[in-house]
């Protein structure tokens, strides 16, 4: 493919909005959460970004049997996968804040139910599916959350996968030389 306007390729498009996506979390995160985990998103969404990038292209150039093809899928999909599940889980974790009572009542303005949450307090100090409710009908834990959390963590599953393939790769074209 020669000529023609190269603003409109997928690769450009996504290393565009990975940028902007990278620039906009680590300035939230550096006025929210401080240096070091400004830092730790920076690095992931670096790897996001230059991953996805590499990963497109050399999709597109059907190069399915270099180990970089693999590599840059799997950096990718770790580093969104991480990021992503992180992202969900603290929201998660956090949505009740520090007093659940007044984050139902005056937050929210739902009944806040002592007795449910007293009989159901297993539930809510589970690490998964993550609940916070103020009543039988009223979850403060946004109801996004959990579906986020499953497909974050089944990405970098597969970003594992993607890495393993790499080394198989690497292994097998070694092997061939």
């Amino acid at each position: 493919m020669t000529g023609g306007n190269k603003s409109s390729r997928p690769e450009r498009l996504a290393f565009m909005a990975g940028l902007a996506v990278m620039g906009i979390a680590v300035l939230f995160l550096l006025g929210a959460g401080g240096i070091i985990v400004a830092s730790v998103a920076g690095v992931l969404c670096l790897g996001m970004v230059a991953g996805g990038r590499s990963g497109i292209r050399a999709v597109r150039a059907g190069r399915w049997d270099r180990p970089g093809t693999w590599l840059s899928l799997g950096v990718a999909c770790v580093a969104t996968g991480v990021g992503g599940f992180s992202v969900a889980y603290l929201t998660g974790i956090f949505s009740g804040g520090l007093d659940v009572e007044e984050a139902c009542v005056h937050g929210h303005g739902a009944r806040y139910d002592e007795a449910f949450r007293e009989a159901h307090a297993e539930e809510f100090n589970r690490w998964f599916p993550l609940h916070s409710k103020c009543n039988e009908n009223f979850d403060l834990v946004p109801a996004w959350v959990n579906p986020a959390i499953v497909f974050f963590t089944l990405l970098a599953a597969i970003g594992v996968l993607c890495l393993a393939a790499a080394v198989m790769t690497a292994l097998r074209t070694r092997r061939v030389r």
